[in-house]
C-alpha cells in the first residue's frame, strides 16, 4: 500500500473542525491517500497569510475575506479550490426594548464582537442590505463577549440588539431572552479550501484528493447523523463545549443545512465576502473576485458523476 501524502492544514474558527474531523475518522481523507496534520491560527490572519505565502502551510481553512486585498494589490498567489458553506447563519436578532423586527433597529445600537473580523462585518453587510447604515442609521458596538453574553447585554439594556447563532439562541431563550429569526444570508463561511497556486501547481493529486475527500465528508455529515455526532462529540466536545443533547443536536441541524453537497461557492455569496474585502480597501472595488477563485477541480470531480453517484 503507498504511504498516505501528509499535508499541513490550520483552521481559522473552531466550527470548522467538525467538518475536517468527520473527514479523518470517517476515513475519507485515508481513502483518498492522505492524512492530514492539522493547527489552529483561530484569530491569527497575519501568520495564517504570511504562512501559506511562505510555503510554511499547505492549506487554511478560511481566510475568508481577507485575501482579495493581497490579490488586488500585490497580485500575491492566493487561491480557494474549494467551499462548504455559502450562507451566514448567525441569523437569530435578540431584541431590546421596543424592537419586534429589522425596521427597529433604526437608530438603536447593535453589539457584535469584533467589527473588524468576519462576524462583525457580516452584520454590518446585513444591516446595510436592510437600509441601515452605520453611522447614518445604527450604531455598531463592539463587545468582544460570546454570543449568550451579548444576549444578556441587551436584556441588560447595554445596548439594544445583537445577531447570535442557534446554539447560544437555545442558551439566551433558557434566560429569558426575546429573539427572532431573521432571513439568512450568501456568504462565504466555514471550510474554505484556501492555498497557493504554487502549492496546487505542485501538488495537484493532493489538491484532488482533499477535495474528495471534503465531497465524501460532507456526503457522510449529511446523511449519517448518528455518526457523524459520535465523531464530533469524541474529538470536538471540549473545543466547542455543548453542553448537552439538545446542542448538539442544534448544532448538527443548523450545520447540515447549509453544507454544500458539490463544494462551490455561490455567486451571491462571492458578491457579499467581497463587500467585506471593499470596506476595508475601497481601492480593490474593481478587482474581479473570481480571480481568487480556482475550481476545476471541484468541476472535474463533479462532471465525472461522482457526487450525483453519492446521493443517488
Amino acid at each position: 500500500m503507498a504511504a498516505k501524502k501528509k499535508i499541513k492544514i490550520h483552521y481559522r474558527a473552531p466550527s470548522h473542525v467538525p467538518l475536517w474531523k468527520v473527514m479523518e475518522e470517517g476515513g475519507f481523507l485515508g481513502k483518498h491517500g492522505l492524512e492530514m496534520d492539522m493547527g489552529s491560527l483561530e484569530g491569527q490572519r497575519k501568520r495564517a497569510t504570511e504562512g501559506l505565502k511562505a510555503g510554511d502551510l499547505d492549506v487554511v481553512s478560511g481566510n475568508h475575506h481577507n485575501l482579495y486585498a493581497a490579490k488586488a494589490l500585490n497580485g500575491d498567489p492566493y487561491v480557494h479550490i474549494g467551499q462548504s458553506n455559502n450562507s451566514w447563519r448567525e441569523n437569530f436578532l435578540v431584541c431590546g426594548k421596543g424592537i419586534n423586527g429589522l425596521p427597529d433597529l433604526k437608530g438603536k445600537r447593535v453589539a457584535m464582537d469584533d467589527y473588524d473580523g468576519h462576524t462583525g462585518l457580516n452584520v454590518w453587510l446585513y444591516l446595510r442590505k436592510q437600509g441601515l447604515e452605520e453611522g447614518r442609521d445604527v450604531e455598531l458596538v463592539t463587545d468582544p463577549v460570546k454570543g449568550a453574553e451579548r444576549a444578556r447585554g441587551v436584556m441588560d439594556g447595554k445596548y439594544d440588539a445583537t445577531f447570535i447563532r442557534a446554539v447560544d439562541r437555545l442558551r439566551a431563550l433558557k434566560f429569558g431572552a426575546r429573539i427572532i429569526e431573521v432571513p439568512p444570508m450568501a456568504m462565504i463561511e466555514g471550510v474554505t479550501l484556501t492555498t497557493t497556486t504554487t502549492y496546487v501547481k505542485n501538488h495537484e493529486d493532493e489538491c484532488r484528493s482533499l477535495i474528495l475527500a471534503l465531497i465524501d465528508g460532507i456526503h457522510f455529515f449529511k446523511t449519517n447523523k448518528p455518526d457523524t455526532v459520535k465523531i464530533v462529540k469524541q474529538h470536538c466536545s471540549e473545543l466547542l463545549k455543548m453542553r448537552n443533547d439538545e446542542e448538539w443536536d442544534c448544532f448538527y441541524d443548523n450545520q447540515v443545512t447549509s453544507l454544500e453537497s458539490a463544494p462551490y461557492p455561490s455567486i451571491e455569496a462571492i458578491q457579499n465576502v467581497f463587500a467585506l474585502a471593499v470596506k476595508g480597501n475601497p481601492e480593490i472595488k474593481e478587482f474581479n473576485p473570481l480571480s481568487l477563485w480556482d475550481l476545476h477541480y471541484v468541476k472535474e470531480i463533479d462532471d465525472s458523476g461522482y457526487i450525483r453517484r453519492l446521493y443517488g
